[in-house]
């Protein structure tokens, strides 16, 4: 057994057992036929044998009948006939008898009698042949006796073959026992075989998942259990060394981050709680310990969400610290923050900028002096030589370069100190553009280059600022300008993109291979031949990228050697296109509240309202707004940041938190224009421009109607558009989750009804960006009864309701957020 598998050594057993019961079932099954062909064959035999004595009885009487009955030749040839049907008869009885020796005698009698019985007969002596004790009547008697006997025989016959039936079914049932009782040893032998070896695998398996890890079993049994043994020990040893490679690196892992300079944290999953923590910890944020909660209400650190996108920088105990997140796994994971002590590098970061400003600014005004007196110099070069003109224009021209390089510099500078300003505003793009193209215009014509500019006749406002829109379009034509050989041509294109506004830039000049376009953007990289002009200085690109970044746009640049370079910008359209007369009916007849602690500033708000219409009042504190939005009703409030007292925040979260202001439109009008908090709240910079004013404000009061995004399937159109429009509410539909984050970077939305049937709703719902003005916010899940939520959509804690109570969802949110304009809760109302 040993030797032989499982599988043959079974495959033996049972062909062999097969076999056995086979030869006994033969021979049950031939006794069994035997006995039933005994039984017939007698039978037929003792049946023949009664019929036959009936026929000699009645042939014997025949015979004797018709040699009495008839004389002469006639007599003598019936009688022939007669005696050669009894001779028959009679020989075919005495084969019937030859195997019963009793019928053999009573068939020899009968047969002796007869044939006397004929020779009395054949003698004349009929009357003694048929007497009463003659020879024929002994005949009956005999024939009777021969038809009991086979009667007996039957009996006999039948009894035999029902003992030998008997017989072969009980040596069946004992061959059937013993097939069972062999198949019961073979189970036992196997099992016998197997139930060590198994045992001794058990226990070692249940000891290596323990941790015994130096677990072994001795190979045993049938070939595949010892073949199962070899491998769980080979398996074992493997174990063992990886379990010491772990434990190595782990080793080695935990002696790096304790030598680590950054602090790491890492947090239990779903809870949030602080799991471990390297030494780094107790110098960088020593108020983390074990257990804690690492973004909690008494913890330095920022919350996830933004650590998670992004590097954030923070400063803490004197210290500037960047802060990173990652998770481990998915989002039921752990989390591990990583806090980095930067700060000798944003010192030195400081101190190049600082320098680089200083130095730019001092500069200035050396370059302004030199420009200027060299200018001089140049109208009032009548008395000077030839040479003298070309060394001064040599000055001018450097001048200019000089001029430009530092204020590039300046740019550079003012965009790493996050000093630059983006005052936007609805603008026309293509009036900034013709302005840029007109003042470049002889400079490109000096080299002979063809400039064409076109502006699509339908371009939407867009929400920029017109300085810097005219700076990223001007260092764009510059840059096309140097790298274009003479007769090349540069055009210049401007068309509405869905919710954005393009500006197209192509040129016929030398074009860039894929690696100089990968380093395009870097700053002092010169990505293409400046054999064709003088050099730029290398920084116009990196800015124009910035500031495009600033204005939430989008850069992106074609080109292959020689065949010319086409840059693309896309910067957002205005969020509301109010023409100026909306805008002034927006306002008409509006109660504008005006919070500035300048008097001279609120006048200028005020002077600059009144005209359109509006109605203002002036509240020169935080306090004072608040008493007075408690006691009056307006419509809008135009509000200041740095105030005494209370500032501007702290009366914005006064007024969201209020139930009857949280629906008030404000408008910040502050120098901290770019502040973070001010992040989905309508702003109009300082100082103030009238237009941008009264755009802004006129968007505010407009939007005051809640905007609903639906990302769902074309199935749920017919169910939920009717319920939402029957409500008044405004909303927009977009089938994917892509679709719907670039609608919300378009748009604000103070609510989102995600379809659970999307394709990855948790990933759509993470995309979004609602950006409401409002600060409660909302996301609501749909279902359909043919689709069911997918697994895993319960962790985000969300609401699912079917599509028919969806509208009714969406009003019970808005109403718990008071978000509702007058004219859509009177709506929902009726």
């Amino acid at each position: 057994m040993q030797r032989l598998s499982i599988a043959r050594s079974l495959g033996l057993a049972l062909v062999g057992l097969t076999i056995a019961l086979a030869l006994v079932a033969a021979f049950g099954v031939a006794n069994l036929y035997s006995s039933r062909q005994h039984y017939e064959d007698t039978l037929a035999s003792s049946s023949s044998l009664a019929t036959a004595a009936a026929n000699l009885l009645a042939d014997g009487i025949v015979q004797v009948e018709v040699i009495h009955d008839l004389r002469g030749s006639a007599a003598a040839s019936e009688s022939a006939q007669a005696h050669a049907a009894y001779e028959q008869v009679a020989s075919a009885a005495r084969t019937l008898a030859a195997g019963d020796p009793a019928s053999r005698r009573v068939l020899t009698q009968l047969l002796a009698d007869e044939g006397a019985a004929v020779a009395l007969a054949g003698r004349g002596q009929f009357a003694t042949a048929t007497a009463s004790g003659g020879p024929l009547t002994q005949t009956r008697a005999l024939a009777g006796a021969l038809q009991a006997r086979q009667v007996a025989r039957e009996r006999s016959a039948r009894d035999h073959a029902a003992s030998q039936s008997q017989h072969a079914v009980i040596l069946l049932a004992i061959a059937g026992l013993l097939a069972l009782g062999g198949a019961l040893g073979l189970i036992f032998v196997l099992v016998a075989g197997m139930r060590r070896p198994l045992d001794d695998l058990v226990a070692a398996t249940s000891g290596l998942a323990e941790g015994d890890l130096d677990r072994r079993v001795s190979p045993a049994g049938p070939r595949e259990l010892r073949e199962l043994a070899s491998a769980f020990n080979t398996m074992g040893g493997h174990l063992a060394d990886a379990q010491r490679r772990i434990e190595e690196e782990r080793q080695r892992l935990a002696a790096t981050i304790e030598s680590l300079g950054d602090a790491l944290i890492v947090t239990e999953p779903a809870s949030g709680r602080i799991a471990a923590v390297n030494p780094r910890v107790a110098d960088l944020v020593p108020e983390l310990h074990v257990g804690d909660t690492v973004d909690g209400d008494g913890s330095p650190l920022p919350p996830l969400r933004a650590t998670l996108q992004h590097e954030t920088i923070i400063e803490h105990g004197g210290r500037t610290l960047a802060v990173t997140a990652a998770r481990l796994g998915d989002e039921s994971a752990g989390v591990v923050w990583t806090v980095r002590d930067t700060t000798e590098r944003s010192r030195l970061e400081r101190a190049k900028t600082d320098f680089v400003a200083t130095a730019s600014h001092e500069l200035r005004s050396p370059l302004t002096s030199i420009k200027g007196f060299v200018e001089l110099l140049y109208r009032s070069s009548e008395g000077m030589s030839l040479r003298q003109r070309e060394f001064i224009e040599i000055i001018l021209k450097s001048t200019d370069r000089l001029a430009e390089l530092v204020n590039d510099l300046l740019d550079v500078a003012r965009i790493e100190a996050d000093r630059v300003e983006i005052r936007r505003r609805p603008i026309d793009i293509g009036e900034a553009v013709r302005e840029v193209a007109e003042l470049m215009g002889p400079r490109i014509a000096e080299k002979h280059q063809g400039l064409s500019v076109h502006v699509a006749p339908t371009v939407p406002l867009a929400s920029a600022d017109p300085g810097r829109v005219r700076q990223v379009v001007a260092n764009l034509l510059t840059n096309a300008h140097l790298y274009t050989p003479e007769g090349g041509e540069i055009g210049l294109s401007v068309d509405s993109d869905r919710a954005w506004v393009r500006i197209e830039l192509r040129d016929t000049g030398v074009g860039m291979t894929p690696e100089q376009k990968a380093r395009v953007f870097e700053r002092f990289y010169r990505a293409r031949d400046g054999s064709l002009g003088a050099p730029g200085t290398g920084l116009g690109l990196s800015i124009v990228k910035s500031l495009v970044e600033l204005h939430d746009g989008q850069i992106e640049v074609e080109s292959e050697p020689g065949q010319g370079t086409t840059f693309r910008v896309l910067l957002p359209a205005a969020l509301l296109d109010l023409a100026p007369t909306a805008a002034v009916e927006a306002i008409r007849g509006r109660r504008v509240l005006v919070v500035d602690d300048e008097p001279e500033i609120a006048e200028l708000i005020v002077g600059q309202l009144e005209p359109l219409g509006a109605i203002t009042e002036v509240a020169p504190s935080g306090a004072e707004a608040l008493s007075r939005l408690r006691s009056s009703h307006f419509d809008a409030v135009t509000l200041d940041v740095l105030m005494p007292g209370m500032d501007g925040f702290a009366v914005l979260r006064e007024i969201r938190a209020d139930p009857s202001l949280s629906s008030i439109p404000i408008v910040f009008v502050s120098v901290f224009s770019d502040r973070q908090e001010l992040a989905g709240e309508w702003v109009v910079s300082k100082p103030i421009d009238a237009d941008e004013l009264r755009l802004v404000l006129g968007a505010a009061v407009q939007a005051g109607r809640s905007r609903v995004l639906v990302v769902g399937r074309e199935e749920l159109r017919p169910t939920l558009e009717p319920a939402l429009a029957e409500l008044g509410i405004e909303f927009q539909w977009e089938l994917t989750g892509a679709a719907a984050a670039r609608v919300c970077a378009e748009r604000r939305f103070e609510i989102a009804l995600i379809d659970v049937g999307v394709r990855n709703p948790s990933a759509v719902l993470q995309a979004l960006d609602l950006r409401g003005r409002r600060l409660r916010r909302a996301a609501i899940l749909v279902s359909d009864e043919s689709t069911p939520a997918p697994p895993g959509i319960a962790r985000l804690g969300l609401e699912v309701v079917p599509a028919g109570r969806a509208a009714a969802a969406v009003l019970a949110a808005l109403q718990r957020g008071r978000v509702l304009s007058p004219a859509v809760s009177s709506e929902a109302a009726e």
